[in-house]
């Protein structure tokens, strides 16, 4: 059954275009028939997403700008600039490969979180899966500069990984333990038929490789960092996106189907086409405070990979 609010976080995929190649990417958005939104239908949308009615006792809405890579944008900090002035939680995903300390500088007032992809401490596993530029992958060294630099500003920091083949018996350990992000991710590779589907194979990893990974790491869980997990399945249909084409997009059928343009027909009348679980949603902790970083007591119990 469709939902008549928008889920109180949408991610907007402002791009398509990334200077990265990694393997198991379903971010390029192949039937998406355009590459980019326009600035002016990127606010526009923005206005409607901060005016969009929200279930009772919601907090602020969150924006979250990806891509592709954000960064590519131009316009990226006076995007995140006007989001901000409409009363959204901010929030960016890049993959760190062209954050400055200037651009961090001038983002402090108006991003309320940043997101690192960072998907090995290991330069060289980066590399192998394509997680570099002109065969330069940014070292441990380099994520912990960006990451403190951030904290020091104020600003949120949370760490995005994607769980492969290539980083399965991987140690986070050190690196987690220094970054200190309020909130680590981990994602189980997932397949997008026209996206990745040709090469999930190479990249996957079992449900059971999977759970052991986020296993060997739950010790990193703590006061300082919240560890969130998900496999596959928790990741098809809970999330609210809108792509390079200005139109939300639904990946429950492990493909993805567009909505109407939201400009065209606005923002409610687009979301009703898509097929999204709240409840799923919550259980995957989506629903955290946005403020702090912390989980909300409504979201719903979930075992941890020990009691799987």
């Amino acid at each position: 059954m469709k939902q008549h609010f928008l889920p109180p976080t949408v991610n907007l995929h402002t791009l398509a275009a990334c200077n990265y190649r990694c393997g198991f990417c379903f971010a390029g958005f192949a039937n998406a028939g355009r590459a980019r939104i326009p600035q002016p239908e990127l606010h526009e949308i923005l206005s409607q997403l901060a005016s969009a009615p929200q279930a009772p006792g919601s907090g602020p809405r969150k924006a979250t700008f990806a891509g592709g890579e954000p960064l590519l944008s131009p316009s990226a900090t006076k995007d995140i600039q006007f989001a901000s002035s409409l009363g959204l939680i901010t929030s960016l995903v890049t993959n760190g490969s062209l954050l400055t300390d200037s651009m961090l500088e001038s983002l402090a007032p108006h991003l309320n979180w940043l997101t690192l992809s960072i998907d090995s401490p290991n330069d060289e596993t980066n590399r192998r899966i394509g997680r570099a530029s002109h065969g330069s992958a940014l070292t441990t060294r380099d994520y912990l500069a960006r990451i403190h630099r951030a904290q020091a500003l104020g600003i949120q920091v949370k760490i995005n990984t994607v769980v492969n083949r290539a980083n399965l018996l991987e140690d986070f350990g050190p690196l987690i333990r220094e970054a200190r992000p309020t909130r680590w991710k981990l994602f189980q590779t997932t397949r997008i038929e026209e996206e990745n589907g040709l090469h999930h194979s190479r990249w996957m990893v079992t449900d059971d490789e999977f759970r052991q990974f986020v296993a060997r790491h739950e010790s990193l869980a703590g006061d300082s960092t919240i560890l969130v997990p998900e496999t596959q399945a928790e990741i098809y249909g809970t999330y609210a996106m809108i792509a390079p084409n200005g139109c939300f997009y639904d990946n429950s059928g492990g493909t993805y189907l567009y909505s109407q343009p939201i400009t065209q027909v606005g923002i409610e009348s687009a979301w009703a086409h898509i097929d999204f679980s709240i409840e799923r949603f919550l259980q995957r902790k989506g629903n955290y405070d946005f403020v702090t970083g912390q989980d909300r007591p409504e979201a719903h119990p979930r075992r941890t990979a020990s009691q799987a």
